[in-house]
């Protein structure tokens, strides 16, 4: 403790980067110290992960890639039962051009996931055909035989495993059979 008092002194009068990263150090001390404090035995290890952004998050469970509309993409680290508001969050939340419906804020995120969130600058509809890559729930469920549940497990894919990369890939989205597939295969587009 009387390091971080020393160097917090010099840092005062140094550069900003400097007295930001002693007082991010700072806040994950008075963390650890506030579980010890708390109840957490001896036994258990803590484990302090500090993002970028100085947000403290304990005892790190996987990484997501958030990407697309967001003000800060990149990896970040998430623990157990995280909700993909708080990632955003993380993330210094949406842009202006974010289409807030392309996700569904509510959901876990899983360790090693890739999340894009769509911007509604790119126009999803082109040519009367829905890009998958880019339609928003609302867009997809204006499809026949799509309602929102369909709808958002079509995103879901999509966040999951990078996007499509042909049309067929929809076959492997739960819910979606051989004949609504074929009933919607000529509207839609990657």
């Amino acid at each position: 403790m009387e390091w971080l008092k020393n160097n917090w002194f010099q840092a005062r009068s140094g550069d900003v980067k400097s007295r930001r990263r002693l007082l991010i150090l700072a806040v994950a001390m008075v963390v650890a110290i506030a579980l010890l404090v708390s109840g957490q035995s001896s036994s258990q290890p803590i484990s302090i992960a500090v993002h970028k952004t100085g947000h403290v998050v304990s005892s790190s469970s996987g990484y997501v890639h958030l990407t697309g509309a967001v003000k800060s993409p990149g990896v970040y680290p998430i623990t157990a039962g995280m909700r993909l508001f708080e990632v955003i969050a993380l993330a210094g939340g949406f842009t202006l051009k974010a289409d807030r419906a392309s996700v569904n804020l509510a959901r876990t995120v899983n360790d090693g996931e890739q999340i894009i969130v769509s911007g509604s600058s790119a126009s999803p509809v082109t040519d009367g055909l829905i890009h998958l890559n880019k339609a928003s729930a609302s867009d997809l469920d204006k499809l026949p035989g799509i309602g929102p549940t369909l709808a958002q497990r079509i995103i879901d894919w999509r966040a999951a495993n990078g996007g499509y990369r042909s049309v067929d890939d929809l076959r492997k989205v739960g819910g979606i059979g051989e004949k609504l597939f074929a009933g919607i295969r000529k509207l839609v587009s990657v």
